[in-house]
């Protein structure tokens, strides 16, 4: 029973700190850009064999338009929000 609990517990704190790592760097990425995680047009889904995009329907001006749209969006937002 100590022989299993002496293999797993590297595997853990190695597993763990991957994990911590990963929220780590993706909590700085986030700071510095200040914008949350997006997707691409189509992303994963052209990966799986599906050409067909949910979102723009395989345009990608409406994809571009849709960017502006999410800045203008931010700047109102910006606007309105205290300072802190």
């Amino acid at each position: 029973m100590n022989d299993i609990i002496s293999q797993f517990l590297p595997i853990f704190f190695v597993t763990l700190g991957v994990f911590v790592l990963f929220f780590l760097f993706m909590g700085i990425g986030y700071l510095v850009k200040k914008q949350p995680l997006k997707g691409s047009c189509g992303g994963v889904a052209n990966l799986m064999g599906d050409e067909y995009c949910q979102f723009c329907g395989n345009d990608p001006n409406k994809c571009e338009n849709n960017n502006d749209f999410d800045k203008a969006t931010q700047a109102k937002a910006k606007n309105l929000s205290k300072p802190a």
